[in-house]
């Protein structure tokens, strides 16, 4: 069999680890998946470091095998690109060992008072683009260092995608849309902040990040497969922009509406942004970051208008996702929603229903809950605007864009929206990231133009 060149991205998410295979035409040749293993208590969820870079090994290593046999060819990785979730991360000693376990990034745990009390609210989050709660990890780093003493030995924190790459055989590198997220970050001058590290009484625990897409050595670590050896490697950033990316949604004026269980509203800007308008999006819980396209800065907005929409089928028995898709034809067909019913404050733990009455059948109510949600996306982003200006181009992407009810807010929403067949834009994108720092080129220009316009 002949060989064939091949680009691997992937994806680690907080549910799922995901990566595909993709050709130099920017065809998909296979995918690969497999659930993110938290150990769970209560609300807590933490994971052990080596399972997540095993993990993030074996779904790779499963799309290129996959795609080798699908094609009767051998597989030739060229580049591989590595996404992922943002704030989880590994902190390390100076032999670059974990010294505590992974918490997850939704996990409640975390020192907020210190921060406010030593640095204050409104300067944390005007220099890292964060609103301060439980959500940055220095905030997590900081319980840790009480928590769990060994800490004390920190060298250096990894984001969950850099630290894969360095798993794989790649460069102790720092990348920085993943850095903004982490509340260490001064966004203004895109370096390290001081304060932050005299907070935790450590060195610097990041380096002065790199842009997505730069090179960080090659796959020749201890335990990578065979059929990975060689690629070169790069952090593709946080999953959200490399779904952008994927999509081609990240030049200066675009919006990148992802519909998943949480939807993100992603609004990519050239840099500069003043410091007194980061600060009035954050107070609005809307945060600004570095992206993952070199001088362009990431509006973030996340809305858990999946999880809403999950737990409405719940209250009305539609459980499956089937049934929510007939619930979805059933609301798209009525005339208008229903006056005085609304869903008030729906945030990720619940939401309250206001207007029931005799007549307010499950469709009724599904068609109330996505107008209302795609309402408070609608506020988002006239809060963006207000800061940045209004966005130029917009595509969404994701599973609830298959609801017939929420594709059709959709389209009201947006007049011109376009939409991505991707099935995992953020894999995509990383593996796009990966051409780049290969110095391979994708053949198919339209390979992010599996975009459509809605209204054709």
């Amino acid at each position: 069999m002949s060989d064939v060149d091949m680009l691997v991205g992937v994806d680690v998410g907080t549910t799922r680890v995901k990566a595909i295979a993709l050709d130099l035409q920017g065809v998909v040749r296979a995918e690969a998946e497999r659930p993110m293993p938290w150990q769970h208590d209560g609300k807590h969820a933490q994971i052990d470091p080596a399972a997540i870079a095993h993990l993030a090994t074996t779904v790779a290593a499963d799309a290129v095998t996959h795609a080798g046999v699908a094609s009767d060819h051998d597989p030739r990785v060229r580049g591989i690109g590595v996404t992922s979730m943002a704030e989880t991360g590994i902190l390390v000693d100076g032999s670059d060992l974990p010294l505590a376990p992974t918490i997850a990034w939704h996990d409640p745990r975390g020192d907020v008072e210190t921060v406010r009390r030593e640095i204050g609210t409104e300067r944390f989050q005007s220099t890292t683009g964060m609103e301060l709660g439980p959500l940055p990890s220095l905030v997590k780093l900081i319980w840790l260092r009480r928590e769990v003493p060994e800490t004390a030995r920190a060298v250096r924190f990894y984001a969950v995608a850099e630290w894969v790459v360095r798993s794989l055989g790649g460069e102790p590198v720092a990348e920085l849309s993943l850095a903004s997220r982490t509340g260490m970050l001064d966004i203004a001058g895109a370096s390290p902040w001081d304060e932050a590290f005299a907070l935790l009484d450590s060195p610097p625990l990041i380096p002065q990040p790199m842009v997505a897409g730069t090179p960080a050595g090659t796959a020749d670590g201890a335990n990578v497969p065979q059929v990975l050896r060689g690629a070169v490697l790069t952090v593709a950033g946080h999953d959200h922009q490399s779904a952008a990316y994927g999509a081609g949604a990240t030049a200066d004026g675009a919006l990148f509406d992802s519909m998943g269980s949480a939807e993100a509203l992603v609004r990519t800007i050239r840099a500069p942004l003043a410091p007194e308008r980061i600060q009035r999006l954050v107070d609005h819980g809307i945060s600004v970051g570095w992206g993952v396209v070199e001088d362009h800065l990431c509006i973030l907005c996340g809305i858990a208008t999946g999880l809403t929409l999950e737990r409405v089928g719940l209250m009305v028995g539609a459980t499956s996702r089937a049934e929510r898709q007939l619930l979805g034809e059933a609301a798209a067909a009525l005339p208008a929603r229903a006056p005085g019913l609304r869903l008030r404050q729906p945030r990720y733990d619940g939401f309250t229903v206001e207007g029931i009455t005799d007549n307010v059948s499950p469709a009724v109510l599904w068609r109330a809950a996505v107008e209302d949600m795609v309402e408070l996306a609608e506020h988002k982003l006239a809060l963006i605007e207000s800061e940045a200006g209004p966005y130029i181009d917009v595509v969404a992407g994701g599973g609830w864009l298959n609801n017939p009810a929420v594709c059709a807010a959709k389209q009201r929403q947006y007049p011109h929206l376009q939409t991505t067949d991707l099935t995992e834009p953020g894999a995509y994108g990383a593996a796009l990231m990966a051409a780049r720092a290969a110095g391979v080129a994708i053949d198919n220009a339209g390979v992010r133009g599996l975009n459509r316009r809605s209204d054709q």
